[in-house]
């Protein structure tokens, strides 16, 4: 059976400039301890990753969803799903999934069920939130980037999962 192309290349460049951006900030930090604009940056790297992950696992659904389809029903994907806004929380890539597969959906939440993937993002997703709402956030720069690397890896999964 031919691999299905789930992730594409601008998904791909999308996560590669996150990490850039992330590694970027880091350095930053690590020279700059005490400056008191690590806070924003450490901000902005919650947003990017989280906003990343965000874009990339809903363009994976809307590229799964559309091969072989009409450019009407690819317009409505497009619409209904990477123009809409949601949390890239396991839970809410789960609700896309139910949509669509209810077979998809089990996997997807048997091969995250009592991960640190799972619990990491689900962390850089309430941290995405509590900026959202004007709270302030106590990670540190290494947690985010870490929380990103978890988030990557469920979107690998999901990749999986969406190519069986």
């Amino acid at each position: 059976m031919e691999s299905k192309l789930v992730m594409n290349q601008d998904d791909k460049r999308i996560l590669e400039d996150c990490d850039s951006e992330i590694e970027i900030i880091k350095k930053w930090i690590d020279n700059h301890k005490l400056d008191s604009n690590v806070k924003f940056l450490v901000s902005y790297a919650v947003i990017r990753a989280s906003g990343s992950i965000e874009v990339v696992f809903k363009s994976m659904i809307s590229t799964f969803l559309s091969q072989n389809c009409i450019k009407e029903t690819k317009q409505y994907l497009a619409k209904n799903i990477v123009e809409s806004s949601a949390n890239p929380s396991p839970t809410m890539i789960k609700k896309f999934l139910e949509k669509f597969d209810s077979d998809r959906t089990k996997e997807f939440e048997d091969k995250l069920k009592g991960t640190q993937e799972k619990g990491d993002l689900t962390s850089l997703v309430n941290l995405r939130n509590n900026i959202a709402h004007g709270q302030p956030i106590p990670s540190t720069i290494t947690e985010v980037e870490s929380y990103y690397s978890s988030g990557k890896m469920v979107l690998q999964t999901l990749e999986q999962i969406l190519k069986n």
